[in-house]
């Protein structure tokens, strides 16, 4: 599983306990309408690339072919690669060794060696950067994350492209995490790495059955074996899902106010009653599954 799998099985355990609602929990694509206004896709994507994903969904892929414009989460380039980059480093004496200590130090550095990093660079590392470097040092996955497909796609058709984030908002959500919540959750990661391999697996495999509601089971259960950090986990899911739900529900209407759009974000942010289409439905539009 590639460094995405693990980061997805990583930032989901972050979700705690909570009651089991079912609102929007089975489903990745969605027929958004509001009078007025020609209807537009909602696709939840996962940011994994698998040998499973090779190849978008038929009912995704000709809702795509329909549609006259694409807006993702995230449109990277060089610059914003780079920046992110520079984000995740301290810039100052603080190292990670200092933060997380020599042990859990080493640890990062076996686990980080198939990306090449030295030691030194890794030292450099804020806590959350390594958390988004994780990877297994199996083989890596072929093909690319639906993101991905679905941003080439686009650029051969020559579609109006937008972001719902920029980097300095991915980087924020990152960034003013508290450091002991950094801290915490990376050596439990560090300590854990073979359940969250195990669990994003699971997950990918809930993805594939469009069982969103299956994908925050298995958080529960997770969060329920690992008490000790529950409060990290909430503040995680605050800043990671719910807090940005919010504003990718505000954002998304841009486009669905010109209709005939295809929205391809998380599948995390369509669960639920604090999902985007919960948001979307008390703006006023109408939710429809697709597939």
């Amino acid at each position: 599983m590639k460094r995405r799998a693990f980061l997805l099985a990583t930032l989901l355990a972050a979700l705690p306990v909570h009651g089991r609602t079912e609102r929007f929990a089975r489903g990745l694509l969605w027929r958004v309408a509001k009078d007025g206004v020609p209807a537009s896709h909602v696709y939840g994507t996962i940011h994994v690339a698998d040998a499973r994903l090779a190849e978008l969904p038929g009912a995704v892929r000709q809702s795509f072919d329909a549609a006259k414009s694409l807006m993702l989460e995230f449109v990277p380039d060089a610059y914003s690669r780079e920046r992110f980059l520079e984000a995740s480093m301290f810039l100052d004496r603080q190292t990670l060794e200092e933060k997380i200590g020599a042990e859990d130090f080493e640890r990062a550095l076996e686990v980080l060696a198939p990306i090449g990093l030295s030691r030194e660079v890794v030292n450099k590392l804020k806590p959350w950067g390594v958390l988004l470097n994780l990877r297994n040092p199996g083989r890596a996955e072929p093909g690319a994350a639906l993101d991905s497909q679905l941003l080439e796609l686009a650029r051969a058709r020559r579609l109006p492209l937008a972001q719902i984030e920029g980097v300095e908002e991915q980087i924020f959500t990152f960034d003013e995490f508290p450091m002991e919540s950094q801290v915490a959750l990376l050596k439990h990661s560090l300590a854990h790495r073979d359940e969250l391999t195990e669990l994003a697996e699971r997950t990918l495999e809930a993805y594939l059955e469009r069982d969103l509601g299956a994908i925050w089971r298995l958080r529960e259960q997770f969060a329920a074996r690992h008490p000790q950090i529950a409060a990290h986990q909430a503040v995680m899911t605050k800043r990671v899902v719910h807090d940005r739900s919010v504003v990718m529900a505000f954002r998304m209407q841009r486009q669905l106010r010109r209709g005939e759009a295809f929205v391809a974000l998380g599948a995390l942010h369509l669960y639920g009653e604090k999902g985007v289409l919960a948001l979307l439905e008390a703006d006023g539009y109408r939710a429809e599954r697709v597939f």
